[in-house]
């Protein structure tokens, strides 16, 4: 079988915090917790019914069986509570009618470009009894949704259709009033999660604000009145990245994942001057933004806190007498005892004096005499990016690799977030050419530091690492060894192919390729495959719609008729991110024996 993730649902009580428990389990997924105000009642989301959709469960603190609260025909893609648990706002796709249904049966399953079937509505839902009734217009999409402290609106982030283009870079803040359904603009240009302030008349977000002379945005953390007026950006001249904002009980602060270079922090951002104030370091993945929930009365924060040698595990944060932090649970205990890579925050200057920073594993037993193979690993995005934390799995190569004795550098080349706005935009127009000069720039400091051998370089990544490995190779002769996972390998073609067009690769080169052609193929690694000798593994989910699988094979089939030793795999059903086990232990294995083959 094709074995995926299996989530479950835990309770820790804070009274004994020794003896975790699982609550809501089965063999099905259990995702979403959410409490209702008076604790009687755990809701959550799972596949588990008949019909193998997932919707809305809910089970009785005080033990029972869970029963299923929704039956949409959709499914449930998300939920919120209202705050006196009288309501549930559920997000739902379009459900097939029965005409639709016999259709499929009888092969008639052609699809329509553009006709869009993943259309998410908002539909409000009794708690109790389940009846349901759709809120939102058929044609737009509901992307996330919160309840108003008096229950009597939701602030909703939506975009005018479901595909990633529009629900990523073309989506904005709504108010949705329960009594009569009418909505009404508060803001464009907004996305995650709208928070409320506790009195009811501000909503914190994330804005996409626009610099000028430029068409690429970055994502600032704002606050603005219900009614529209009064926006106002915090930290847009901060040196850091700040995500995922949530007012605390006074109003005057959000709490916020703040992302400072490779060290992630739990913090608070002022809203008077923005000020930002650090928590607790939390050494957690950038993709797990919602890694965090405060209790009613702001005293205790749950959290995510990892380290190099853990992945994330459950923290509590409480003010008071009792101030500081508690790990409540232990799910990694099995690696306490194995001799694990190190880690170190390491930065060296770039070819144009910018000072550039990463990551550095070395290998148990590691010396520092220029012998050792090392891998630079390029992050995607490429506005994301790497973090001092734990790095192993199918996407983060670093820990299995130096395990295997390799040196591996994960660098932060402009583009990346965590260093302000400017930073993030400082690959705009510009895709290889100084995000490249801070990647190479990191390879030469392995080897004029003595920590790699000059001889033993390689370079890998997924993505725009992807983009950035396949790019490398038709650059330089320096790496003996590249891995080009899920990579851009064609700006042109892949403007007309991927589930972000136009919006993705307008906002980086200003216009649409057809607009302007010679600058997309120019920065197009395919273009430039003549000459390469490196070789290189290419590894592609056959289903990816974010880059598609033929990036793959035009970089593949560039490759091979150069005489370049080139090697790809397709994993079947596997998508931008990959969900089967046994495909992310085979990429991995596979990633570290290219490696082995070329480098040792």
């Amino acid at each position: 079988g094709q074995r995926t993730g299996n989530p479950d649902i835990w309770v820790i009580d804070l009274e004994d915090r020794d003896h975790p428990r699982p609550f809501a389990f089965s063999c099905s997924r259990e995702t979403s917790p959410a409490w209702t105000a008076d604790e009687q009642f755990l809701f959550f989301l799972s596949d588990r019914g008949e019909e193998k959709k997932t919707q809305v469960w809910r089970i009785a603190v005080s033990g029972g069986e869970a029963e299923q609260v929704t039956s949409l025909e959709g499914g449930a893609a998300a939920f919120v509570l209202s705050p006196d648990g009288v309501w549930i706002a559920v997000t739902s796709g379009r459900g097939l009618s029965a005409e639709e249904k016999k259709d499929l049966e009888d092969g008639r399953d052609w699809k329509v470009a553009g006709e869009d079937r993943t259309i998410h509505r908002l539909w409000i839902v009794d708690a109790d009894t389940g009846e349901a009734t759709p809120v939102t217009p058929e044609e737009f999409h509901v992307s996330s949704a919160s309840w108003s402290p008096g229950g009597d609106e939701l602030a909703i982030i939506t975009a005018d259709a479901s595909g990633s283009n529009e629900t990523y870079f073309n989506s904005r803040l709504e108010l949705l009033d329960i009594s009569d359904h009418s909505i009404t603009l508060v803001t464009e240009n907004a996305r995650g999660n709208p928070s409320w302030s506790n009195d009811g008349k501000r909503i914190a977000f994330i804005y996409r604000q626009r610099s000028e002379g430029m068409t690429l945005p970055a994502g600032v953390v704002a606050v603005i009145n219900a009614d529209g007026s009064g926006l106002k950006l915090l930290g847009e001249r901060h040196e850091g990245t700040l995500v995922n904002p949530v007012w605390m009980p006074e109003d005057d602060k959000l709490l916020v994942i703040h992302l400072k270079g490779v060290r992630g922090e739990l913090a608070t951002v002022s809203v008077g001057d923005s000020k930002v104030e650090k928590i607790e370091e939390l050494e957690i993945p950038y993709y797990l933004r919602k890694s965090f929930d405060i209790s009613r009365d702001g005293s205790r924060i749950a959290f995510m806190k990892g380290s190099a040698k853990s992945p994330p595990e459950v923290w509590l944060w409480e003010s008071g007498i009792l101030k500081g932090s508690d790990q409540l649970t232990r799910v990694h205990r099995w690696l306490e005892d194995k001799e694990l890579p190190e880690a170190k925050v390491v930065r060296w200057k770039s070819r144009d004096g910018t000072e550039i920073e990463g990551v550095l594993w070395l290998p148990r037993g590691f010396k520092k005499d220029g012998t050792f193979p090392a891998v630079v690993n390029v992050h995607g995005g490429p506005m994301w990016a790497w973090w001092y934390g734990w790095h192993g799995n199918w996407h983060d190569w670093a820990i299995p690799l130096a395990s295997r004795g390799f040196v591996v550098l994960l660098p932060n080349p402009r583009g990346s977030m965590g260093y302000g706005p400017g930073f993030a935009r400082a690959n705009f127009d510009d895709w290889g050419g100084g995000d490249y000069e801070d990647v190479i720039a990191g390879a030469d400091f392995l080897v004029n530091e003595g920590y790699a051998s000059r001889d033993r370089l390689g370079i890998g990544g997924w993505s725009y690492g992807g983009f950035m490995s396949s790019w490398a190779v038709t650059k330089t002769a320096r790496f003996k060894a590249a891995v080009a996972g899920a990579a851009v390998t064609n700006l042109f073609s892949f403007h007309g192919t991927t589930d972000i067009t136009p919006t993705f690769l307008e906002e980086y080169f200003r216009e649409i390729a057809y607009e302007r052609a010679e600058a997309y193929r120019s920065h197009s690694p395919v273009e430039h495959v003549k000459g390469s000798r490196t070789p290189t593994l290419v590894l592609h989910g056959e289903n990816d719609a974010r880059v598609p699988v033929s990036q793959g094979y035009e970089f593949y089939n560039g490759l091979k008729q150069s005489g370049v030793e080139v090697k790809m795999v397709v994993y079947p059903r596997e998508g931008h991110s990959f969900r089967e086990i046994r495909h992310q232990i085979d990429l991995i294995e596979r990633v570290i024996g290219w490696f082995e083959l070329h480098l040792k």
